[in-house]
């Protein structure tokens, strides 16, 4: 085309060489550059399965405390690892191949990554199960002098507070070794027997844990390296675990293994030490024994430990303790008792209909028991301990540094907790002495107490409340407001819609945040002035509070607050900024997804991320302000030498009547005038992810980007459900959303497919029960029968039964099957099975602990009964997600095949049309011919 352009350009100006032609001439040539340029667009090349493996994903980007330096991740879809280095001064940057895993020192002065395989040797390592057995490699970089050390065969390893020490541990056939450098003077000391080891968060003191094969030399020390001497702060032929340092008090926390021969499990002790760094060091032990009012029969859990900042109180769980049990201590219990000796137990189990919490869903959680596991305080000065709930509180939230804290009763309506319709009854605990005094009745939630123990906030009858501890009063904070604080358009069947949210006390407790659909609002608790610090109703930009702050419990009233901002239609993001009372300035606010604003600990300097559908995530460098952001990273720049499609909004009414939207993906070398078939990808509410960049790759079976690539649009509406019929409203939206795009002149009405998995597998599997709109269909790991899906137990959710998920969750059923029995059977697809005239695509793992792969055999017998064109694809071992890779490239292979028949017309493969013997499939998948 190009050489045919300039010999005719020659030609013309041969026949059009005098001035008087010249405009004709311009004219031609003008038209004759067009076709040119359309020519060249429509050869851009597109991706090939080949090019997935080079596609980049933006990894953990950090910067450091002092602002100075930054670091980033690239992970291909190759495994490749990459780690960059940047200098922000310098505006530099270092590239270290083969890396993960990169951090900062606490001072500043170190960074450092391990080495990783490369992607191609990881993946056969992961082939021979051989991926764990690669030793630990490590490079650690002085920023300061440039010094590197080279860590090899470790088994972790930590820097001193003030980074002149390196703490490295290893383990050789079971013997575990530190070795302490000395940064300064590149001396080394080795310390055998090391099981663990912390750092001081302030000094270079280092605590050891000690531990033989014996059990003889078991102790705990603690080393100073100002002169290099160890301590033994305790020493016992018992195990000591979990180390933990707390800057707030300066306190040492360890744990103790603490055994008796007539229990089967253990329980343990807490050692504490204060001012270990001082001369005034104190020590405290809790010893369960000590105590006469310590539950019998209870051990002391080794998980949610919280010591608080003043060091005063030590929160912790008690459990149910296991005594060991033997023919003679029952004979001396129970003198009936008969000889069991020769007894065989039955393997039974018995369900009751009045199981609060069933049987398998005891036998699945690790307790083992329907009993939960209690919470306890240790005042440590006074040495007392108070258990704070029991049968009647089952649940209690701790903040640590509250004297008052909330309890909760559910047992009233446990009933109605069963089925997915919780509420409590509200206790205050006086955490000093463990008085509990019930304030409030059938309530559904509860946010913290505030930080001088006096109030708290609840949601109640669609109203949010404030409780005054005290006077035991509570008033109603939001009757009187025009703005929406509950979210009244959530589609579930919930008795008490949620709140759009509780943001936070502040320190002072003169006031909280509250949030509503769109602003942040500050209540006052002397006067209950309400203050709405934000305007985005008004702008239909929703506002929330973007904490940047590490472990910060209160909201700092006396800085600056940044908001995170999100339009509601526009699905614009970006951040704003404001002293509160003041105005609040938007800072960055872009149709793009821009998101993980963190700040450096000690300076003002920002990092966040952005992308888009036509734009990689990139990682950004700005001031406190975000004006003037430089991008750092640059992945997949070589993303210009193919076509690429773009996203847009849509609107359509759903099932509800009102209006909805969805983005619609247009195909790569889109053009105009050309009609395409499209793919319907559905779930719930999908339009939030409009600028959300969808990368390649081999293993993403519902790829966007992979279906541009081949020649389709690809909408992805949003759904609100009716309650009682999710399928058939599902199916009135998509036909409206599919027909506003028909509408456009986009798209073949004769060519579009739906697809859908788990949730919007159901919908894939029954909307084509309902509509002929869509030529085939593809559904991953979908129900189809709600009744049997309804009355069945999920492993994957605890073994608890599906009753709630059902009637309130995401099926939004509202009633049980015996109550709506017509609901049920008109939603389901294999009650359906005479309606449908559409070729579906069903896929399903054998091992699917979310929804029982049955549902794909009952939907394949109904289809087969009644002489439907149905393929059920069967991934064996796989759950309701598939992790092979094999499996995931072979779904993704067999849905671009589905579709390439039934909407471009391709010639069908084998297994499509062909039913093909179990023995035959198997040698044709060994030969990759199937």
């Amino acid at each position: 085309m190009v050489k045919y352009y300039y010999k005719l350009n020659i030609l013309i100006m041969c026949q059009f060489n005098c001035k008087k032609h010249f405009k004709y001439y311009f004219i031609l040539l003008l038209l004759l550059t067009n076709c040119v340029l359309l020519e060249a667009q429509d050869t851009i090349k597109t991706i090939t399965p080949e090019d997935y493996g080079k596609w980049e994903r933006l990894s953990r980007p950090i910067i450091s405390n002092d602002g100075k330096w930054l670091t980033y991740g690239i992970v291909t879809n190759e495994k490749d690892k990459t780690t960059f280095l940047y200098n922000i001064s310098q505006k530099k940057q270092r590239q270290f191949n083969n890396s993960s895993n990169a951090e900062f020192s606490e001072n500043n002065n170190w960074f450092y990554y391990t080495h990783v395989p490369p992607g191609k040797e990881l993946k056969k390592k992961k082939k021979n199960k051989e991926e764990n057995k690669t030793p630990n490699k490590a490079t650690l970089i002085n920023l300061l002098t440039k010094d590197s050390i080279l860590l090899e065969d470790y088994e972790s390893f930590k820097f001193s507070s003030s980074g002149n020490y390196l703490a490295v541990k290893r383990v050789k056939d079971k013997i575990h070794t530190l070795i302490l450098k000395d940064i300064i003077s590149k001396k080394n000391i080795t310390l055998g027997n090391v099981k663990e080891f912390s750092w001081h968060p302030e000094k270079d003191l280092l605590a050891l844990n000690i531990e033989t094969v014996d059990k003889k030399g078991n102790s705990l020390q603690l080393f100073n390296t100002i002169n290099n001497t160890l301590q033994v702060l305790d020493q016992n032929e018992v195990d000591y675990s979990n180390l933990k340092w707390f800057e707030e008090n300066n306190s040492l926390l360890v744990l103790r293994k603490a055994e008796n021969e007539d229990y089967e499990d253990h329980t343990i002790d807490f050692l504490i030490w204060n001012n270990l760094d001082q001369k005034n060091t104190r020590f405290h032990i809790f010893n369960q024994n000590n105590f006469s009012n310590f539950p019998s029969d209870a051990r002391i859990l080794e998980q949610n430990i919280q010591l608080t900042d003043n060091g005063n109180k030590l929160y912790f769980e008690i459990f149910n303790r296991n005594k060991k049990i033997t023919q003679e201590k029952l004979k001396e219990s129970d003198s009936t008792v008969i000889d069991t000796s020769n007894y065989e137990a039955p393997a039974l189990e018995i369900w009751n209909s009045k199981d609060v919490v069933i049987i398998p869903a005891q036998k699945k959680s690790k307790m083992k028991d329907i009993e939960i596991p209690k919470k306890a305080v240790w005042h440590i000065d006074e040495n007392t301990f108070i258990q704070l709930n029991d049968s009647i509180l089952e649940s209690i939230n701790i903040q640590e540094n509250n004297k008052i804290i909330l309890g909760l009763d559910d047992t009233p309506y446990d009933f109605d907790a069963m089925f997915g319709r919780p509420s409590h009854d509200v206790y205050i605990v006086n955490t000093d002495n463990g008085n509990k005094t019930k304030v409030l009745e059938n309530i559904s939630k509860t946010w913290d107490v505030s930080p001088n123990n006096q109030f708290f906030v609840y949601l109640n009858e669609d109203q949010l409340h404030l409780f005054d501890i005290k006077p035991k009063t509570s008033k109603n904070l939001t009757h009187n407001i025009n703005a929406n604080f509950i979210d009244f358009n959530d589609d579930h069947p919930l008795p008490q819609k949620n709140a759009f949210g509780f943001a936070g006390w502040s320190k002072d407790s003169k006031s909280f945040f509250i949030y509503s659909e769109f602003d942040v609002w500050q209540f006052f608790v002397n006067d209950l002035e309400a203050r709405k610090l934000t305007d985005g109703n008004s702008k239909n930009i929703i506002y929330r509070i973007q904490s940047l702050e590490r472990d910060e419990d209160y909201i700092n009233t006396k800085e600056p607050l940044y908001y995170s901002l999100f339009g509601k239609d526009s699905k614009q993001t970006g951040y704003a900024s404001g002293y509160i009372g003041k105005p609040v300035n938007t800072l960055i606010l872009e149709d793009a997804s821009i998101s993980r604003l963190s700040r450096a600990k000690n300076e003002d300097k920002l990092i966040f991320v952005k992308q888009s559908f036509e734009q990689s995530p990139n990682l950004f460098l700005a001031g406190k302000q975000l004006n003037n952001p430089l991008q750092i990273s640059n992945t997949n720049k070589f993303q210009k030498d193919y076509a690429w499609g773009k996203a847009e909004l849509i609107s359509f009414k759903n099932a509800l009547g009102h209006e909805a939207q969805g983005i619609l993906y247009y195909p790569a070398n889109y053009v105009k005038g050309k009609k395409y078939p499209m793919i319907t990808y559905i779930y719930e509410k999908l339009s939030r992810g409009l600028h959300r960049y969808s990368m390649p790759s081999k293993t993403d079976y519902y790829n966007t980007t992979i279906w541009t690539q081949n020649g389709y649009f690809v909408l992805h509406p949003d759904i609100d459900f009716i309650t009682g019929q999710p399928g058939t409203s599902s199916t009135t939206t998509l036909e409206n959303a599919v027909q506003s795009v028909i509408n456009l002149g986009y798209v073949d009405s004769n060519k579009v497919g739906l697809i859908g998995h788990s949730w919007g597998g159901y919908q894939a599997g029954f909307v084509p029960t309902q509509t002929n709109i869509f030529a085939a269909s593809v559904a991953g790991a979908g129900l189809t029968n709600l009744i049997s899906m309804n009355l069945a137990i999920t492993p994957a959710f605890g073994g608890r039964p599906e009753n709630d998920h059902f009637e309130v969750g995401q099926e939004r059923m509202g009633t049980p099957p015996h109550i709506s029995p017509n609901n049920y059977i008109e939603n389901s697809s294999v009650m359906q099975i005479d309606k449908l005239e559409t070729p579906i695509l069903f896929e399903v793992g054998d091992n699917d602990e979310n929804v029982n792969w049955a549902q794909g055999i009952e939907y394949y017998n109904a289809a087969r009964r009644a002489n439907r064109e149905f393929i059920l694809l069967v991934y064996a071992n796989e759950g309701h997600g598939l992790r092979e890779d094999k499996n995931a490239t072979d779904y993704q292979q067999r849905i671009l095949q589905w579709f390439g028949h039934f909407l471009k017309g391709d010639k069908a493969e084998d297994w499509i049309i062909e039913s093909i013997p179990y023995t035959e499939q198997q040698r044709r998948l060994k030969n990759n011919k199937l």
